[in-house]
This record gives C-alpha cells, structure tokens and sequence, in this order.
C-alpha cells in the first residue's frame, strides 16, 4: 500500500505495521490509523505518520536514548485496555513526541505524554502521565552540542 507522507513524500507501507490509536492523538483525536516510519541513515528518531493525512506526522524518540533514567508508569488498567497483561511489557514499545526548535539544541522532547504501541495487536495510544515531575517541553540535549 502506498501513501503519501509529510517529509518523505511517498512510501510503500505494509497495511500489518498499521497501529491504530482508538482515541488518536492529543490534538488530533480524529486521526486513528498511524504508521512508524524509519528516517534513513538515523537510528535515533522517526516519524508516527497518519496513512490518510499526509500532513499529520509526529517525528518521535525512543527516550532512552536521550534520558536514561526516564522512568514511566502506566497504570495496570491503561495497560489492560492496550491488550497489554503483566508480564508481557516487552510486547509493547514507548516512543515520545518531539518538537523541533530552530536548531537541533533548541528542540525538546514530551516526556509528559508518552506514546504507547501494543507491539502484538498494533494497537496505540498516548497516555498523560500522573504525579510526576515530567513537562511537555524537556530539552532533546541538556548540553551544549560538541561539549
């Protein structure tokens, strides 16, 4: 299946790698149907991209690899209505969003509202973390680039 996306023009997608956020995303809760798109020759960021509105694409990080001690609970019943059970969280992945500034130094990252993909059921959904020191705007690198 071929669709048409924000910044790598068209690309052939495999319908089985479709994830499908029941509630969407905040602020785009009418989008329900997303594709995880790898950037070429970057292992550390990619795009959630919409496969019906070419111009809804969310580039999103692994957190780990810009805050390793990120440190995310969801609650059992949010898990529960991911088709995710105890002992199964390797079969889910988290990813959050990032909000690019004019520069790669001035960009932050949402480690508020995580991104969560049930890897078996390809099912998503962002969750708004509680009781956490976590903001919407964290800094992609918290040092100067090149220090």
């Amino acid at each position: 299946m071929q669709i048409e996306t924000k910044y790598l023009g068209q690309v052939d997608i495999i319908e089985e790698n479709i994830k499908n956020f029941e509630m969407g995303i905040l602020g785009f809760e009418d989008e329900h149907e997303f594709v995880l798109l790898e950037i070429p020759n970057n292992n550390h960021f990619r795009f959630l991209q919409s496969i019906h509105t070419s111009y809804i694409a969310f580039l999103v990080v692994n957190p780990w690899d810009f805050f390793e001690d990120y440190d995310v609970e969801i609650p059992d019943e949010e898990l529960k209505r991911l088709g995710i059970f105890p002992n199964q969280e390797h079969q889910m992945t988290i990813y959050n969003i990032v909000t690019l500034g004019d520069t790669l130094k001035e960009s932050t990252v949402n480690l508020l509202a995580p991104v969560l993909i049930n890897l078996k059921d390809k099912k998503g959904k962002q969750f708004i973390l509680n009781d956490t020191v976590y903001t919407t705007k964290h800094k992609l690198f918290s040092q100067e680039i090149g220090e």
